[in-house]
């Protein structure tokens, strides 16, 4: 699971980090079997300091589609974004957003690639990268997406 932390993932599943045809995770695997959990989607937020907060969610279910998987992990996202707050002191002033940056990541939190937001609004995408890229120190977009939902910006 430090492969995914190294490469500053923040949402993931464990089997692509832990393929069960290696033997070397047999005992994991037994583990997780035992508790009849075949797989876990995985949630990873990063802050200052090296600070790390990660949910891992175990299900019976193997495959989830697409929306399910990222709206399984968004919500383990807030979650992380969350216990970090709970766990740094607040910012001494919050992030200040303009209203079109507000739009772009709005969109992005809804699974709008860069593309489709820039149709929408009538922008660039190179202007959409702008407004969405290391917002509040985010890894990705949807780390900020997280942050910003968490903090009640979008």
């Amino acid at each position: 699971m430090l492969t995914a932390i190294r490469e500053s993932q923040t949402r993931y599943r464990f089997s692509n980090f832990a393929p069960r045809q290696d033997r070397s995770f047999d005992t994991y695997w037994e583990a997780m079997n035992e508790a009849n959990i075949h797989d876990a989607l995985c949630a990873t937020s990063y802050a200052a300091d090296g600070v790390i907060a990660s949910l891992h969610l175990g299900f019976q279910e193997r495959d989830f589609s697409p929306e399910e998987s990222f709206a399984i992990q968004m919500a383990g996202l807030v979650l992380t974004e969350r216990l970090i707050n709970l766990a740094t002191p607040p910012p001494a002033t919050p992030p200040r957003l303009s209203a079109r940056a507000r739009d772009c990541l709005a969109l992005a939190a809804e699974g709008k690639t860069n593309w489709e937001i820039s149709v929408i609004l009538g922008i660039s995408e190179a202007t959409v990268r702008f407004h969405i890229d290391n917002k509040l120190g985010a890894v990705n977009r949807a780390q900020a997406v997280a942050c910003l939902v968490n903090q009640r910006l979008i």
